[in-house]
């Protein structure tokens, strides 16, 4: 089960911890990464031992090699997700891919609108696979697995029933093929902007101009909760990508902007009859491309601290159950660290050794040479068990 913060507060990357625990906060880390092969050592302890939200995005590679695989691949990406997720700590929230409804994340991508098209239908069969194998882990039964977001404002993916490219029913269509396939997820994820960085664009009901029905900003978060299934109108949302885009981006400028941005979805929470918002997740504390980053810019950086003065919390539309007891996870954990004895059950020698009441295993199986013939033998808790290699019928033993 996933460790849940007590405030809406989220940043895309680690790096801004210091900024929640000066507010006296922990809120949402959201992680980006590459399984094929691992770009990330899987170990997000620290920010969980910390008391943060960790929510982690599972990617098969970054453009030209897609979000998700070509469809062939789909199985082995499965299988790439779940031996992540098995070698991880301190991460229990998955979501799987990113912007799939944008041409810049498909396999196989060479610019204008090219590569492998991710219609609903194929991503639900992806997440499928990946949601089945990761389920089956032991002590991942109750992660949360979680479809990535569309694009808001992108119409590069049309199909026959979505001809205008609607992102907001390529959503609803995603999640209407993920249930249908006994798929369906544990939460939501969504991306929502404004095109520009006027606090006002926040709370704006502008609509597109192609698309009349849709928000062109931050908004737009409403249009996709309004078309969420009936059947997911429970589940826990997470807002994992938020910042100003064109035609001003992020600047070093305190423009109230954050502060607005959290304020809005606190009040949206308020509403009972609204399907609450957990985290919002500001992009990104990464520096790199500047439009994106926010650890360079320190207005920016103020803009955030005044937003965790306030407490603007996590509302549930049905409280989750309790943590599990950690003990045991932190038993696996330091199991993990030592050499495990494999045991063949199928043995010769350990079926011998149970029919005798000898007990269980206590070395592995060794070999060892007694008049030029060669024997095979293993210690159990009360005698060693040893049988001349291939005479499987004559097993003996002897005490210790």
């Amino acid at each position: 089960m996933p460790q849940f913060p007590t405030h809406i507060f989220g940043m895309h990357d680690p790096g801004a911890e210091a900024l929640f625990a000066q507010a006296g906060k922990t809120g949402w880390v959201l992680v980006t990464v590459k399984v094929n092969p691992p770009d990330h050592s899987g170990d997000f302890s620290a920010l969980t031992n910390a008391g943060h939200g960790v929510i982690v995005r599972l990617n098969h590679g970054y453009s030209p090699d897609g979000t998700l695989p070509f469809p062939a691949q789909y199985d082995a990406f499965a299988q790439q997700c779940a031996a992540f997720v098995a070698g991880a700590t301190g991460a229990r929230i998955w979501i799987i891919g990113n912007e799939t409804n944008l041409a810049g994340e498909r396999p196989g991508y060479a610019g204008d609108n090219s590569g492998e098209v991710i219609t609903p239908d194929k991503y639900a069969q992806c997440f499928a696979k990946v949601r089945a194998a990761i389920k089956k882990l032991p002590n991942h039964a109750t992660d949360w697995i979680v479809p990535a977001a569309p694009a808001p404002y992108n119409n590069q993916t049309t199909y026959a029933s979505n001809a205008s490219g609607d992102w907001v029913k390529y959503f609803q269509d995603l999640l209407t093929q993920c249930v249908a396939l006994n798929a369906p997820p544990d939460a939501l994820a969504l991306h929502a902007y404004t095109h520009g960085l006027d606090a006002a664009l926040i709370a704006s009901s502008e609509k597109m101009g192609s698309f009349p029905n849709r928000h062109a900003h931050f908004r737009t978060y409403r249009d996709f909760l309004g078309a969420v299934p009936a059947a997911l109108k429970k589940l826990p949302v997470l807002i994992t990508e938020t910042q100003p885009v064109d035609p001003d981006w992020w600047q070093n400028r305190d423009a109230g902007w954050v502060r607005a941005a959290f304020k809005e979805i606190d009040a949206w929470n308020a509403v009972a009859a609204n399907q609450p918002i957990q985290a919002v997740c500001l992009f990104r504390w990464q520096t790199g491309e500047p439009n994106w980053s926010i650890s360079d810019k320190s207005a920016v950086i103020n803009d955030f601290r005044a937003a965790l003065q306030n407490d603007y919390r996590v509302r549930w539309v049905t409280p989750p159950p309790p943590p599990p007891d950690p003990v045991p996870a932190a038993a696996l954990a330091a199991a993990k660290q030592l050499t495990w004895m494999p045991i063949n059950t199928d043995a010769a020698l350990y079926k011998f050794a149970q029919a005798n009441n000898l007990g269980y295993p206590q070395t592995d199986e060794f070999t060892f040479t007694f008049e030029n013939a060669e024997y095979l033998g293993q210690v159990f808790n009360l005698g060693i068990v040893f049988v001349k290699q291939g005479d499987w019928g004559n097993v003996r033993w002897t005490k210790k």
